[in-house]
């Protein structure tokens, strides 16, 4: 789920806390305090340690869908290319697919230019298409491997499918067990 990590920053800063502090007073590691500071996504676990930590109600610290600002399709193709390594987080299907397009578009550009234009436009965009792929298929609650299947005859059509998919808030959230949420 996503958390708003401006939030998260500004309540660690008026504490006067290191992000090493607050990884010691919430439990949680260096690097997931890091990494959510950086805008990544957070499990209800982590949501509590920090909620715990601030002596805040947890739901604060959660983005609500308007808080978020509209995405548009540039945003999406710059998230796409600046997440370019990332295959751990989430992309929604708009992102995904405004990404897609791009790809197409630039490859196909690419192509009536020259062979050799198309060549490196390729091998320039096969990372953070397949990062891309990854970080939708995780949103969809399927596995990164499944892209495999781009490589079989006919299995693009398997992928397209998964990637379609809608995706859940919490595909990539561990199941709690035995916990009451009330």
């Amino acid at each position: 789920m996503k958390i708003d990590s401006t939030l998260v920053k500004k309540l660690r800063t008026a504490e006067n806390w290191s992000q090493e502090q607050l990884s010691e007073k919430s439990g949680l590691s260096l690097r997931t305090i890091q990494r959510l500071e950086n805008g990544g996504s957070a499990s209800i676990e982590s949501v509590r340690a920090l909620a715990a930590a601030f002596g805040i109600d947890p739901s604060e610290l959660m983005l609500s869908s308007e808080t978020e600002a509209p995405q548009t399709p540039l945003d999406a193709v710059k998230t796409g290319l600046l997440e370019f390594a990332n295959f751990s987080g989430t992309a929604t299907r708009y992102e995904y697919w405004w990404f897609l397009g791009f790809f197409v578009l630039v490859t196909a550009v690419a192509t009536i230019l020259h062979e050799k234009a198309y060549q490196i436009v390729t091998l320039i965009l096969l990372l953070p298409f397949l990062a891309a792929s990854a970080r939708r298929l995780n949103h969809a609650g399927h596995s990164q491997w499944w892209q495999l299947f781009w490589l079989v005859p006919f299995g693009q059509i398997v992928v397209l499918i998964f990637l379609a998919q809608p995706g859940s808030d919490s595909a990539n959230q561990p199941v709690a067990k035995g916990l009451d949420t009330a």
